[in-house]
């Protein structure tokens, strides 16, 4: 792997150019908040597949009430094709892998077919692999930052959990501070 810096480098110049002037008469060809967060979380995904070495790479915001949480996808990048992931991904759904990041912050899955909280499910989880983490804001947690595999079981480090445990950190602050700005204008 490369040094972190080179991926906090592309995470701080994804966040620069989602910057938006908070003023009272905004011009109607600029950017919603979604489209901003959306690109944001693309560029991003890019840079993290890149640094990882990973097949896939998506940003999520944590919203909904303990019990009824949902992950909502601002963004993701593929290397190997499409993904065919869905856009939300609901607790009830997936409470095992939910139980794990609200309650230790990181979901580490070397192999999904071998792992009895995605075993049952149907159709199979589109990644082999999975190292996904969750990020807080205040104590709350905010965003997740999921990182897969497809084809293979991987072992996920723990340095690569270290490094995507700072990277979400940056992530969700990021996407705090434009979240704030919009709320604010």
């Amino acid at each position: 792997m490369e040094r972190i810096e080179g991926l906090f480098a592309a995470m701080r110049a994804a966040s620069q150019d989602m910057e938006w002037p908070a003023t009272e008469a905004r011009d109607s060809r600029l950017e919603t908040t979604g489209e901003l967060a959306e690109r944001y979380a693309q560029a991003v995904s890019e840079a993290l597949c890149g640094y990882f070495r990973s097949s896939h790479a998506s940003l999520w915001l944590l919203d909904g009430e303990p019990g009824e949480h949902r992950l909502r996808c601002l963004g993701a990048h593929a290397v190997d094709g499409a993904s065919h992931q869905r856009p939300l991904c609901e607790q009830r759904a997936y409470p095992g892998y939910f139980d794990a990041l609200l309650s230790e912050g990181v979901y580490n899955c070397t192999d999904a077919l071998a792992d009895p909280r995605l075993s049952a499910l149907q159709p199979p989880p589109t990644w082999r692999a999975m190292l996904d983490v969750s990020g807080q804001i205040n104590g709350k947690t905010f965003g997740v930052i999921a990182l897969g595999q497809r084809d293979a079981a991987r072992v996920w480090t723990k340095r690569e959990e270290l490094d995507l445990r700072r990277a979400t950190a940056k992530a969700c602050l990021h996407l705090h501070a434009l979240r704030n700005e919009f709320e604010t204008v």
